[in-house]
Order: C-alpha cells, then structure tokens, then sequence
C-alpha cells in the first residue's frame, strides 16, 4: 500500500495553505510599508489596537497553523502503518516486536487507570493471551495514537522509535528549536496562558519563515521515512 496518493495530497494541500498564508502575511508586509495603505491603516485602528497589532496576531496564527500542520502529519504517518496492519490482516505474532508492545500498551490501557479490581486485570490478560493464541488480527485506530497537543522533536523521536521507525537524521539545525517553540506558543495560545499579541510581539517574520522551511523539510523527510519503512514491510516481525 506504501503511502497513498490521497495522503500525500493531503500533506500537500496542508503544506500549500501554511505557504499561501505565510506569502499573504508577507504581502501584507509590503503593503504598510506603502502610501497607499493609510486608509486601511485607519481602518484598523480600534480602542487601544493599530495595524500593528493586527500584524502581530496574524503571526501568531503561523504558529497555530505550523502546529496542525505538524501534528495532522505525524498523526496521519502512524495511522498509515497501523492501516497496513489492517489491509495485511496481521496477527499479534506477524509484526515486529515494538508494534507488538504498541498493542499491549492500547489493549491494557482500555482497562482504564482507574481500575484497581484484580479479577479485571486477570480477565483481561487471560483476553489477550487468548487473542494472541487464537491468531486474531490487530486493529489500531487513530484514537490509539496518542499526542495530547505536545508534539515536538523529542515527542516524534519517541513515537517513531516506540513504532520501530527510523527519525532522519539529516534535518536542518534549528528544527528543534523550531518544533519546541511552535509547540510551546501553541500550547500557551491553546490554554489562554497568553494572548495572541504577546504570543508573537518579539517574533520576527523571518524567524517564522524559517521555522517554516525547516519544520516542513523535516515533515516531508518523516514521509518518506515512513513510505520506505512500508514498502519494505519493516511493520512485520524480524
């Protein structure tokens, strides 16, 4: 199956729309600098906030656009192996060991972290001993993948390396850097621990652009990471 063609339209309309915004946020740029945009300056100027303002919080819009582009990525790259599962109609004992912890973590965890009862922790493992013997086939959803809005570098390594899937290791300097601070504004914006305009007031476009260019360089490296690691069937046990 390897990655689909719809997939990879989908990571490129996603990646088109951060461009696109970013190239109008430039335009924008350009255009304050000129005589002709007094009127709208004007237009724009309400209570305490000026054209100014409004720039900064488009800016701050980058980091939550670069952020879902981020994480609909690497969500949608896990979610491409355990279809493979799937399609494959693969048992516990037909794929490689780091997927098959993957399953124990997901079949166990339904218990719940609550539940202290010990007959229930029996019944469950006695449940997937005998899903393990009777050959059953393993389904994992995207419910199963868990990111919690805190994906960065060190996040996608271990998510990866927990799935048996190689990082690459030919990025660009500052993707982490970049990762960690398109989370963390992310994340501030997301839980109201900062405004829009304090979020983005000491960013530069030109920092913003080459978060940009890195982050999606490295996202499309993960791709095809992951398109090798499938068409090689590196899902299957070793």
């Amino acid at each position: 199956m390897a990655i689909t063609e719809f997939q990879n339209i989908e990571l490129k309309k996603r990646v088109n729309e951060v461009n696109y915004f970013f190239s109008c946020l430039e335009a924008f740029y350009v255009f304050f600098d000129q005589k002709q945009s007094k009127t709208l300056k004007r237009k724009l100027e309400k209570n305490q906030y000026n054209h100014s303002d409004f720039m900064i919080i488009l800016k701050s819009n980058c980091y939550l656009m670069l952020y879902n582009l981020i994480e609909s990525t690497v969500r949608s790259l896990i979610q491409t192996v355990y279809d493979e599962i799937t399609i494959q109609r693969l048992g516990y004992k037909d794929i490689r060991i780091e997927l098959q912890k993957i399953w124990i973590n997901v079949s166990y965890d339904a218990l719940g972290h609550t539940t202290t009862n010990f007959n229930q922790h029996k019944d469950k493992a006695k449940e997937m001993i005998s899903f393990v013997i009777n050959d059953e086939r393993i389904v994992l959803t995207e419910k199963d993948i868990n990111l919690n809005g805190n994906v960065d570098y060190r996040m996608i390594k271990d998510v990866f390396e927990k799935h048996g899937l190689g990082i690459p290791d030919n990025h660009g300097a500052k993707v982490g850097v970049g990762l960690k601070e398109i989370k963390d504004k992310r994340n501030a914006m997301a839980h109201g621990n900062i405004s829009f305009i304090d979020s983005a007031r000491d960013t530069t476009l030109t920092d913003l652009t080459i978060y940009k260019s890195e982050v999606i360089d490295y996202l499309l490296q993960l791709n095809e990471s992951v398109a090798d690691f499938i068409e090689t069937q590196n899902y299957k046990y070793q």
